[in-house]
């Protein structure tokens, strides 16, 4: 039975196509506090809580209180940007529908805040789908620290060996793998070599089946 098998999905970058959304988001709070901001310093947090990612950006010398404002307005940003502008990336709906069919438990879990997480699966239809949504707000350390997808797995009462991840971000991936699940990265918000520690790497979830997962969750 397929109903004890459990495929968790990163949010961004893997459901829907937010990456340059975040990075205006991060642009336009730089751009506020004065601080250095490009491509790479995106590249490398990207995927993390944003309050980390505020504290990297701004520095050791601003407040707790300065860098939770910050991280808010960061946040509060990417929602103008993205609102009315979402929609599933290749493959997904094809792939939920394939997995719910089966039996397989679902989940969603993203490092973005629970605001983000509830506005992306509204505005997409998607929160049907999901037996267990876990985001920032539901763990104390965020990727690449396994909580996350360990929460999920707990709240189905699952065994990590039957749990798969699908991620975009190498910070997803080391979570997944210290979590002892499998995993299958996208490349669309890092390059494949920095995502070779995944089970298997794909461009998106176009022609993935469920066939392949279950190959994967049991080799």
């Amino acid at each position: 039975m397929s109903d004890k098998y459990l495929v968790i999905f990163d949010m961004d970058g893997v459901l829907s196509d937010t990456g340059e959304a975040h990075y205006e988001s991060w642009k336009m709070l730089a751009d506020e506090i004065g601080a250095d901001f490009d491509r790479e310093f995106f590249e490398e947090t990207f995927g993390q809580q944003s309050i980390p990612i505020t504290r990297k950006l701004a520095g050791e010398s601003p407040s707790k209180k300065e860098i939770e404002e910050w991280a808010d307005l960061k946040e509060k940003y990417y929602r103008r940007i993205i609102k009315d502008k979402l929609e599933p990336l290749p493959g997904v709906m094809e792939l939920l529908n394939g997995l719910k069919n089966h039996g397989f438990k679902l989940a969603v879990g993203s490092s973005g805040p629970p605001e983000n997480v509830k506005l992306l699966l509204e505005s997409l239809d998607l929160e049907d789908y999901f037996d267990v949504i876990i985001t920032a707000a539901d763990v104390s350390e965020s990727k690449p620290a396994p909580d996350v997808f360990l929460k999920a797995a707990q709240k189905l009462n699952l065994e990590t060996k039957n749990v798969l991840v699908i991620e975009d971000a190498p910070v997803g991936i080391e979570a997944a793998k210290r979590s002892n699940m499998k995993t299958i990265a996208l490349t669309t918000t890092h390059p494949q070599d920095e995502l070779m520690d995944a089970d298997l790497i794909l461009p998106d979830l176009r022609g993935l089946t469920v066939e392949q997962i279950l190959n994967i969750i049991e080799q």
